[in-house]
């Protein structure tokens, strides 16, 4: 399947969607300014479940101290930066970020990040608590060489790079502590990314590369690592981006070939082809990839949205491709070389979805991050969905979470993952008022508790479809 091809299918799977689910909007919002333009801001991280979000990133105050900041964002307003962590002659940087808690921000979470206190870069991490404070830095890992390149599944799995090597780790809520780091993969290996059902990340193979996948499990003390996929892909593969948490396995990377100009490549998460975006005169990189998620009554559709680097114009700018065009759209235009593309998903309600890209852009000699979203209702053809017809309380939830909603006849309500997979089927009970309600305990059909993570609610009933996304800390 060529570019063209996977073109072809957002656009005719996003002519679709007026059939089942009406977009909020069909266009990317103007972006704005999310930082000053009088630092070098850098590496955003958005941290987010409805419209409580918080945004952090580096900001370099000299050539020796880089501060840790962040400020709560929402469409409508960006609120006042404030400090995480500043340490004089010290580079804070890369952060990432994990809800902790009840789920709800900005009431705890784990802010990690790389320093470079020591002889080499290490990770650390600090507590934001209920109290609006931070704890004391703990060390996460401290090993030989630079930890770089750190990522993380946004529920406790850690991943980064050091030497050649994968290394992970996982956050065990009960002690408060990380494992100790676990060698994944060495010879060469680097960008580890988690997608949707695992780890993935490069590694040299001659004048091609291997793209490899496994699924990293962490129990009884013990790491099992189980393998995925393997992929070879000509040429030498680089800047691996992996699509977010509602997404049929998408993967895209920056890729050369010869002496030829940089292109990209993406997989497909189903069929494990390979489509190539290259360009004969101008390089393509540093690809940022999400997908929607759009559910029918009988199929699940998965629009795929990019975002990356060109130089075609006078300097290096930012072009995404949406569902709603059919073709690639600069979403930055204005002076100034754009780099540096992420794309975050967040929750406005149980039946929208907002992704938003992020991306650093050159002003007077500063870095400024700049930002626009893109939402969309997510699935269902019932118009009804915009009455909130289906509620889940609590959400998030730890334990257990009651669905209710409006149908008539005979129901069937399933509890999906991500990649569109059933987790369980609930049994349903109808009150006099109408209502069709069930309770899910947060276990598969087998009994067994599922990881934490976002899950999707789907109830069938005639010819009318509802979802709603839940999520279980």
């Amino acid at each position: 399947m060529n570019i063209t091809t996977m073109k072809n299918f957002v656009f005719v799977a996003f002519a679709m969607l007026p059939f089942f689910a009406h977009a909020q909007y069909d266009q990317w919002f103007p972006g704005h300014a999310v930082t000053d333009s009088t630092h070098q801001n850098r590496n955003a991280f958005l941290l987010g479940q409805y419209y409580e979000n918080i945004v952090f990133w580096d900001q370099e105050l000299d050539a020796t101290t880089t501060q840790l900041c962040y400020k709560n964002v929402n469409p409508s307003s960006i609120g006042n930066q404030q400090i995480a962590l500043s340490q004089a002659g010290v580079k804070l940087s890369n952060p990432v970020a994990i809800v902790l808690g009840n789920g709800i921000i900005p009431s705890e979470y784990l802010l990690i990040y790389q320093t470079n206190e020591g002889n080499d870069i290490d990770l650390k991490c600090i507590t934001y608590q209920p109290n609006g404070t931070f704890t004391a830095p703990v060390t996460v890992s401290a090993l030989s060489g630079d930890d770089i390149r750190l990522t993380t599944d946004g529920y406790g799995k850690l991943a980064w790079e050091n030497s050649g090597k994968i290394w992970i780790s996982q956050y065990l809520y009960q002690s408060n502590l990380f494992t100790a780091p676990y060698a994944v993969d060495s010879a060469g290996a680097y960008t580890p990314v988690y997608a949707p059902g695992g780890l993935s990340y490069l590694k040299p193979n001659g004048d091609s590369t291997f793209l490899i996948s496994v699924y990293p499990d962490y129990s009884q003390n013990n790491w099992t690592i189980y393998p995925i996929n393997s992929q070879t892909i000509l040429g030498q593969s680089s800047a691996l981006a992996n699509a977010g948490p509602l997404s049929g396995g998408n993967m895209c990377m920056q890729n050369k070939v010869g002496s030829n100009p940089t292109g990209l490549v993406l997989t497909d998460g189903w069929s494990n082809e390979l489509i190539h975006l290259n360009s004969p005169n101008f390089n393509y990189s540093q690809p940022a990839i999400d997908e929607m998620t759009l559910i029918t009554k009988s199929n699940y559709f998965f629009p795929t949205i990019l975002a990356f680097v060109s130089d075609s114009l006078t300097q290096k700018d930012i072009f995404a491709e949406a569902p709603s065009y059919n073709g690639l759209q600069n979403i930055s235009r204005w002076p100034g070389a754009d780099t540096n593309p992420k794309f975050f998903v967040t929750f406005p309600t149980g039946y929208s979805v907002s992704v938003s890209l992020f991306w650093e852009s050159d002003r007077e000699g500063f870095s400024t991050i700049y930002s626009t979203h893109y939402d969309y209702l997510f699935g269902g053809i019932s118009e009804k969905q915009k009455e909130n017809t289906i509620v889940a309380k609590p959400c998030p939830f730890k334990s257990e979470t009651n669905i209710l909603f409006h149908a008539s006849g005979t129901v069937k309500l399933q509890i999906l993952d991500l990649q569109g997979r059933n987790v369980k089927t609930l049994s349903v009970e109808n009150d006099a008022d109408g209502w069709s309600k069930a309770l899910w305990d947060g276990t598969n059909d087998s009994g067994n508790s599922v990881s934490p993570g976002s899950y999707i609610v789907v109830a069938i009933s005639g010819k009318t479809t509802q979802s709603l996304i839940i999520i279980k800390n």
